[in-house]
């Protein structure tokens, strides 16, 4: 969404990029909780919706992750205390909380009957985990990556989502 005022959250601002990038995910979450409620009355505009939130989470999400991941997290853990570095520990043992549980709502995605409350648990599992794990990106990763981080390692940053986006593999 696009708010009046704003500076624009663009790769070369990469740190606004993944706040920007985080409410477009629980944009997509929330949509997997709103979409099974219209399975009965509209069965294709639901799962079309849920089918389009997943694709974007399997393509930007892991764009995302990978930012932190492989950009983000290595440059910021040489600057970091002891306790900084295990909250970092402990954003990345969230990502790997979350796979499974995308795995399964993928796999319960594409069965021909779609089983509502099965597939309702894992996105609300989903959803419970990534707001938490948001709201500590939010609130304490982005100041500690605007303390840590100089011009050049922003720039070296941007440079290398810029280059995961342009990949041939994600084409």
């Amino acid at each position: 969404m696009i708010q009046i005022g704003a500076s624009a959250a663009t790769i070369d601002t990469p740190v606004e990029h993944l706040i920007a990038c985080h409410r477009r995910i629980e944009q997509r979450l929330n949509t997997l909780i709103s979409a099974p409620a219209h399975i009965e009355t509209n069965r294709i505009a639901a799962l079309d919706a849920i089918r389009k939130s997943l694709h974007f989470l399997d393509t930007s999400g892991t764009l995302h992750t990978e930012d932190e991941e492989l950009s983000l997290f290595p440059r910021l853990r040489q600057k970091l205390s002891a306790s900084e570095l295990e909250f970092v520990d402990s954003l990345e043992a969230q990502h790997a909380e979350a796979e499974p549980l995308f795995a399964e709502l993928k796999k319960l995605a594409l069965e021909p009957d779609l089983d509502v409350t099965r597939f309702l648990d894992y996105a609300a599992r989903l959803r419970s985990l990534y707001s938490q794990h948001i709201r500590a990106e939010d609130e304490i990763l982005t100041a500690m990556a605007r303390r840590s981080l100089d011009e050049s390692e922003i720039a070296e940053i941007s440079r290398e989502m810029r280059a995961r986006r342009a990949s041939p593999e994600r084409i």
